[in-house]
């Protein structure tokens, strides 16, 4: 049989291959034989004779190319066997485990079709759907069940489910995270929810230890169930950020005149005035005075040559001199209301720099806030005094932390940066998507999920690829 031996030109391709193996052979023919073995049957010493399978690789469409496994035929008895070859099988399994490791590391945030493309223009990979779909599925059978160790500690521990839609069947997926190491201990999707259900979680997940409390938004039932598994003496605190979003969207139905919402400065500052219970927004409250005194001040002075000005600038239609000026009035406000909220982005934006919060008040200072507001509840629209009510009625959970954690926020930011709105649609089965959460946790520990080459590995993948093309 006719060999292929290393010249000076593919001597470094050998070299990179780990061809230099004296029990591997590769004929003219392309194919790769192993040490010639005795007949399995009638043990004479066999001889080569082609190959065995068409050699179809993952990388085959690609670069062309084939990797074939030599056979050997008896001289004796006639019989044709099959030989072991732990080079060709390494090699193969590389191949399918490098293409397997891209595709899953591009699962996470592309479709099953979206990730043909990549693979296809940056490295001429051709993988067709289904092998695709194959390599996806065999991974989230291998994740499921998997289970992530944690501990629990004396501290405050945030709850909260999320509503999903998977292939078609309403589920929740029940979340436990550790506010004090910023870590998910319970993640799990359920397709029935109920105080029941929450109660047989928390005695999974907790046992015997009983945390110092718990943040949850504002549903009544939770303070109930949360005491009758761990007694009435654990802490319920109410989540500051989501009743500010109940707030916010409260009012905005208050001022709603169709599609549009008519702020004024003096809604902005009744509105910061109930934020300013839990946290010390007293600077926002006194550049919205500012921007009050301002606005009158306009208002008071405004000229016939201002109106113009802003007739002009603003291409106002209007007619009528006393309409023109209440345009010119209310695009002035609107202005001082963009500049507020600059600010306050601006704000948020040195915060999240500095890693700082807004400063919480003490339980003493909140409930001295609060009875203020209670006095002057009549200055909000019925439905916002409605709201302040109910604080009034559940004033103690929302200051049983007494300012230790306010808020769900980080949960909340897990939420948002692990399922966009637009990938909810990518999960069509319960198993699917909860890979996906599995895959999120373990990115979040520094654990992979698929194998992670080097240069020189991949190196001698397509050093292969090329050679057998």
């Amino acid at each position: 049989m006719k060999t292929r031996q290393p010249s000076l030109i593919i001597f470094s391709v050998f070299q990179t291959m780990g061809l230099f193996n004296p029990h591997i052979t590769i004929s003219r023919a392309g194919i790769v034989h192993a040490d010639r073995q005795n007949c399995p049957i009638c043990g004479a010493l066999g001889n080569y004779n082609g190959n065995s399978n068409k050699g179809k690789h993952i990388l085959s469409k690609g670069s062309n190319g084939v990797l074939r496994k030599g056979q050997q035929h008896c001289p004796d008895c006639n019989t044709t066997f099959q030989v072991e070859n732990p080079w060709l099988d390494i090699m193969i399994n590389s191949m399918n485990e490098f293409v397997a490791s891209q595709v899953l590391s591009l699962s996470f945030n592309l479709s099953e079709e979206e990730i043909m493309k990549p693979l296809e223009k940056t490295m001429t990979i051709m993988v067709s759907k289904s092998t695709i779909h194959k390599i996806i599925s065999s991974s989230n059978e291998e994740l499921e069940g998997l289970e992530f160790d944690y501990e629990i500690k004396d501290g405050f521990y945030g709850y909260d489910e999320q509503y999903l839609m998977i292939n078609g069947r309403r589920a929740y997926r029940l979340v436990f995270y550790d506010l004090t190491t910023n870590t998910i201990i319970y993640e799990k999707i359920h397709y029935s929810f109920s105080k029941k259900i929450l109660k047989a979680v928390l005695s999974e997940v907790f046992g015997d230890n009983v945390p110092k409390g718990f943040v949850v938004d504002m549903r009544i039932e939770y303070p109930k169930a949360f005491r009758e598994v761990f007694g009435r003496k654990i802490k319920i605190q109410y989540c500051i950020f989501h009743l500010n979003k109940l707030i916010l969207k409260e009012y905005r139905e208050c001022l709603s005149l169709g599609k549009k919402v008519n702020w004024t400065l003096m809604h902005y500052y009744n509105m910061y005035s109930l934020f300013n219970i839990f946290y010390n927004r007293t600077y926002e409250l006194e550049l919205l005075k500012e921007f009050m005194t301002q606005h009158d001040n306009f208002r008071l002075n405004l000229t016939d040559d201002t109106i113009r000005h802003y007739v002009e600038k603003y291409n106002i239609k209007l007619k009528n001199a006393e309409l023109q000026r209440k345009k010119v009035i209310e695009i002035k406000e609107r202005k001082l209301m963009k500049a507020f909220r600059t600010i306050l982005h601006d704000r948020k934006n040195e915060r999240k720099r500095k890693k700082t919060t807004l400063e919480v008040r003490d339980v003493e200072s909140a409930r001295k806030q609060f009875m203020r507001i209670y006095g002057e509840k009549g200055i909000y629209p019925k439905k916002i005094q409605d709201r302040i009510e109910k604080i009034k009625a559940n004033f103690e959970y929302f200051i049983a932390s007494e300012g230790e954690v306010l808020t769900n926020n980080r949960l909340e930011g897990f939420f948002g940066a692990s399922l966009k709105k637009f990938r909810k649609k990518m999960r069509r089965s319960l198993q699917s998507f909860s890979a996906m959460l599995t895959r999120k946790r373990l990115e979040q520990q520094g654990r992979t999920y698929f194998r992670t080459f080097t240069i020189e590995e991949i190196a001698r993948i397509f050093a292969v690829a090329t050679f057998f093309s």
